[in-house]
């Protein structure tokens, strides 16, 4: 990237991975929005005039991202990917940092974090809640089973929110039919996670990073509900963002210490074909 950023947020739409906003090592938060053009292994900042923040959330949809959360900010923001102009969104009266998000049917889905409303952040938050983009409204849904920090990804019609913290890196896998409207199983991982990233394959979930395991690589498989370890040479991380593109997982920046010194500004990519998640499974 142009520079080290640290918690940070990433979206996918076509062949370019967007990472938005984060902690800069020279200290502050970033106001960019940067560009990886994937075919061109190319960067590029295309709008620098983002309310500054860290631990946020991004969605595409429709040639647009959608940015919000972050500790401290109620703000939803929107840049037009054709134009790369910056519009606003209606206000989030839930806001948290470090929260989850999944977007889905035209809705985007937001839930756990910390700092809610601008709590201090150490207090964890349950709440679940979705933006409607057709009407530009925020709508609460039913609060998660255990508050904490989080990640989660929709497999087939459900959220899979996988790990977290809450004074301790969670095992859990907490399930939410978008269906039926109710949080439905949970699972126990045999290793807590937190401070990760997620991206999704098919019915995998990957995991990325983290603040526990820094070299951590793992899948969730929807179909058997198991967590499966790989071995890898990624650089250690924690708060990155992850995307997947092509069976390819690219994984960038975050830091390695609480420090913002420690910010990183390098990408990796790992191929995650079936032939070589089978060669690097721990779990058979």
């Amino acid at each position: 990237m142009s520079m080290k950023r640290g918690a940070i947020t990433s979206a996918i739409a076509g062949d370019n991975i967007y990472v938005s906003n984060g902690y800069k090592d020279s200290d502050g938060n970033a106001t960019i929005i940067e560009k990886y053009n994937i075919k061109d292994n190319r960067w590029s900042i295309i709008n620098s005039s983002l309310v500054p923040k860290r631990f946020a959330n991004s969605e595409t949809y429709d040639n647009k991202i959608y940015i919000f959360n972050g500790w401290g900010n109620s703000h939803l923001e929107i840049v037009d990917l054709e134009t790369h102009k910056k519009t606003k969104g209606a206000v989030n009266r839930a806001y948290t940092g470090n929260a989850g998000s999944a977007i889905h049917n035209g809705r985007i889905y937001t839930f756990g974090g910390s700092g809610l409303n601008n709590a201090a952040t150490t207090v964890f938050s349950d709440r679940f809640q979705y933006y409607d983009i057709a009407s530009d409204t925020w709508h609460p849904l039913p609060n998660m089973p255990t508050a904490r920090e989080a990640k989660g990804k929709i497999v087939n019609d459900k959220l899979y929110v996988i790990g977290g913290f809450n004074g301790t890196s969670s095992r859990l896998v907490n399930v939410y039919d978008l269906n039926k409207n109710l949080w439905t199983e949970q699972y126990t991982m045999p290793v807590g996670i937190s401070g990760h990233s997620l991206a999704v394959s098919g019915h995998k979930i990957f995991i990325v990073g983290g603040s526990n395991n820094q070299t951590f690589l793992a899948y969730f498989d929807t179909e058997t509900n198991k967590l499966h370890q790989l071995t890898s040479n990624m650089i250690p991380r924690r708060h990155a963002a992850a995307e997947i593109y092509n069976n390819k997982l690219y994984i960038m920046g975050g830091s390695t210490t609480s420090s913002t010194k420690s910010a990183i500004k390098s990408i990796q990519v790992a191929d995650i074909s079936e032939e070589t998640l089978s060669a690097r499974d721990q779990s058979n």
